[in-house]
C-alpha cells in the first residue's frame, strides 16, 4: 500500500515537473536609478533578460506599467537587435488602463542575447520599481501563450526546475525512511517469533 501510494507521488510530481518545464519562461529585470533631468522627477530604467521560451515568427511579450506607478515611457526606445521590434506607451487615467513595452520578432528562433530596456519615470516612491506582470502572445491569433510575473536578476524565488527536484528528494527521503521503518518492524518481528 505504501508503494504504491509513493509511487502515485513520483509520477505526479514527473508529470508536473514536466509541465512546469515546458511552461516555464522567465524574464528578469534590473531596476537602474537614473540621474534627473527635472526637479520631482525619479527616472529610472528597466533592462530585460528574456530566457527558457522560444519565439517564432509573429509572435513577441509585452511587460505591463501599472497605471499610479508609472509614467513617461520612452517613446522610442531602441530594439535589442534586429530580430525584434519594440514599441511602448504610456498609461493613460483617461481610460483607465496601463502602460507596457512590447516586443515582437518577425522571425524564428528570434535572439534573446542582447538586453530589451526602457527607461520611464517612477510614480511609487519607496526603494523603486519591482517585478511586472506579463504575457507572451501569438500576434496572429492574439492567443495568450504564457504569462507571469517578471523576476528581479538576484531574486531568491525558486524556479520550477528547483522545485521540482525538491519534490523528488522529498520523495526519496521518505520512500528511504519508510524502507528503514519497515526493516526495523521486520526485524522486531522475527526477534519476537
Amino acid at each position: 500500500m505504501k508503494n504504491k501510494f509513493l509511487s502515485i507521488i513520483a509520477v505526479g510530481l514527473l508529470i508536473f515537473g514536466a509541465s512546469s518545464l515546458a511552461n516555464a519562461a522567465t524574464i528578469s529585470y534590473t531596476a537602474t536609478d537614473l540621474s534627473d533631468v527635472n526637479i520631482g522627477e525619479d527616472l529610472w530604467q528597466y533592462s530585460y533578460t528574456v530566457s527558457d521560451h522560444t519565439f517564432t515568427s509573429d509572435t513577441g511579450f509585452t511587460i505591463y506599467f501599472d497605471l499610479g506607478l508609472f509614467d513617461l515611457l520612452d517613446p522610442f526606445p531602441t530594439a535589442p537587435n534586429a530580430d525584434w521590434d519594440v514599441l511602448t506607451w504610456d498609461p493613460d487615467s483617461s481610460i483607465p488602463a496601463d502602460g507596457a513595452y512590447d516586443a515582437y520578432t518577425f522571425v524564428d528562433n528570434a535572439s534573446l542575447t542582447d538586453t530589451f530596456s526602457v527607461n520611464f519615470e517612477w510614480l511609487g516612491g519607496g526603494s523603486g520599481p519591482g517585478l511586472q506582470y506579463f504575457e507572451i502572445y501569438d500576434g496572429v491569433t492574439w492567443e495568450v501563450l504564457k504569462d507571469g510575473f517578471t523576476s528581479s536578476g538576484n531574486s531568491s524565488i525558486p524556479e520550477p526546475a528547483t522545485t521540482y527536484l525538491f519534490g523528488i528528494g522529498l520523495v526519496i527521503f521518505i520512500s528511504s525512511n519508510i524502507r528503514q521503518k519497515s526493516r526495523h518492524i521486520n526485524k522486531q518481528k522475527m526477534r519476537v517469533q
